[in-house]
């Protein structure tokens, strides 16, 4: 599996996990992933795809 399918399938889980947190009334545990999940969407920004060219 490669390391982007992997970060970007932790995005939706924390992104889930915010949903979980605030329908229970835990805003700061949803914050927390809500941040979370987007640092790392801004990570994935500096991954390279499969598809992109290697710089030579």
């Amino acid at each position: 599996m490669e390391i982007r399918e992997i970060v970007e399938k932790d995005v939706a889980m924390y992104r889930e996990k915010a949903d979980f947190y605030r329908k229970n009334h835990l805003h700061e545990a949803a914050v927390f992933a809500d941040r979370l999940a987007s640092n790392l969407e801004l990570a994935l920004t500096t991954l390279p795809r499969k598809d992109d060219p290697e710089i030579a």
